[in-house]
């Protein structure tokens, strides 16, 4: 545990002004130097205080008693005329030792600590030895531990002062009982505040070896936390590693897959152009169906009209080999005058009879013509029929690449994404690798620096 008075002082200038500061200023007898000294009363209500505190048992040990701080305040006169005196003595002294005198300078100067301890000596003969003498004296050993001025010294201390107080109160007082019975009671009070300072010194060692204690555990958790950190940040640099291949393995699989996409879509732009060329071809070859079924109309109206004409040409025919008959008739009936008719006549029959054969040679090449153009004509529906039915077939074909290449597309956009991702992954897997590496070199540097902190305690002891 701490020192629980080193917020009320830092220094010896701070020990200065604790004894400054903090001494009541209460109603009781008036030294020669017009400082207040507890009455009677206050020095028996200090002394019942003393003895309800912790250190009860010390002051018990040492013989200290209400007397003794009545005879202590009886020599204040003593002590405020000569306190001066024995300061410088005492310090005279100690300017033999560079030891101390380093200490000193180290930390303050003679000239405070000389005030320091006047009022160190004043105090002991005050009268006010309670509960606040007690916090004043472990402020000054705790001070004194600090500036790591050795209990050696410090006891030492009190044996030149004592020294000192003894010669005074023997010159000064004329009863030499009274001034043994003076210096005895300083003797107490002397040890009381030695016994204080021991155990503030004692405390505080306790404390610094409580807290040695939990250094060393600490040093050893943090031996054994650097270990394991160095381990995991080995094993997480290995699991990254493999990790780091397994993503350069999916990121080349995902550019496979988007060059094959890319790939596709052009394979797809590529037979919808054939496709949009075959339909183009597809229509035109519609019109020029439209164009010859128009032309065959034309054709079956034409061969119509010529079997018209055909008709009227057989009839005419009819009527000519009939009016050849009747000649032919007419002329035997006019005998010898007759025969030259006669043989136009046979001839006109001929002839009618000729053209009459020929007009049903036509008549069959029409029909024959009609059935044909009828024929084409069906096999023109049936062309158109199947042209439209592959039109269909192809737009389907055409939509659906259409909506191939859309979402091929969309596809590829969605794998350009992936790949995105799967950088940024192995973007993070580097940063992750990365500060593994300076994970597992802070580990080693933290091994190091407990080793050496080890190396420290093991010297120590």
């Amino acid at each position: 545990m701490g020192c629980p008075f080193k917020h009320l002082l830092g220094n010896e200038k701070g020990a200065l002004g604790f004894f400054k500061n903090t001494k009541k200023q209460e109603p009781g007898q008036v030294s020669s130097s017009g400082k207040s000294v507890a009455s009677s009363t206050e020095i028996s209500r200090f002394y019942r205080e003393l003895m309800n505190s912790t250190e009860a048992s010390k002051v018990k040990f040492v013989g200290l008693t209400e007397e003794d701080l009545h005879r202590l305040v009886s020599i204040r006169p003593i002590f405020e005329k000569y306190v001066t005196d024995i300061v410088a003595s005492f310090y005279e002294n100690l300017s033999q030792v560079p030891a101390l005198m380093s200490i000193i300078n180290n930390h303050s100067s003679v000239d405070k600590l000389r005030q320091t301890l006047e009022h160190y000596l004043l105090d002991m003969v005050s009268g006010e030895i309670g509960q606040d003498y007690i916090v004043r004296r472990k402020i000054i050993g705790s001070v004194h531990n600090r500036i790591n001025l050795f209990p050696e010294w410090y006891i030492g201390a009190y044996t030149l002062i004592q020294n000192e107080v003894l010669a005074l109160l023997l010159r000064e007082m004329n009863a030499v009982n009274q001034a043994r019975e003076a210096f005895t009671s300083f003797q107490r009070l002397c040890s009381f505040d030695m016994q204080i300072a021991i155990a503030t010194y004692i405390d505080s060692y306790t404390s610094s070896m409580m807290r040695l204690n939990e250094i060393e555990r600490i040093q050893h958790r943090l031996n054994e936390s650097s270990e394991m950190l160095v381990a995991t940040a080995e094993e997480t640099s290995a699991s990254i590693g493999q990790k780091e291949t397994h993503v350069v393995q999916m990121l080349d699989g995902t550019r496979d897959i988007q060059e094959s996409s890319l790939q596709m879509v052009e394979d797809v732009e590529e037979g919808k152009t054939e496709i949009g060329s075959a339909l183009n071809e597809i229509d035109r070859i519609v019109e020029i169906m439209d164009e010859t079924r128009e032309k065959s109309k034309e054709l079956i109206e034409s061969a119509n009209k010529i079997g018209e004409i055909v008709q009227v040409i057989h009839a005419i025919s009819n009527k000519t080999n009939v009016l050849s008959l009747n000649a032919s008739i007419e002329a035997a009936r006019a005998g010898e005058h007759g025969r030259g008719f006669t043989v136009v006549a046979k001839e006109v029959r001929n002839l009618a009879m000729q053209t009459q054969s020929a007009l049903e040679h036509i008549h069959e090449q029409i029909s024959m013509v009609q059935n044909n153009v009828s024929s084409f004509e069906n096999s023109f529906e049936q062309i158109a029929k199947q042209a439209s039915r592959f039109r269909e077939i192809n737009t389907a074909i055409m939509s659906i690449m259409n909506n191939s290449s859309v979402q091929v597309r969309s596809n590829s956009e969605k794998i350009k994404n992936v790949s995105r991702y799967i950088l940024d992954f192995q973007q993070t897997f580097t940063e992750i690798s990365t500060a593994s590496d300076q994970v597992a070199k802070m580990a080693e540097e933290l091994s190091l620096l407990s080793n050496q902190l080890n190396d420290k305690f093991n010297i120590g002891k």
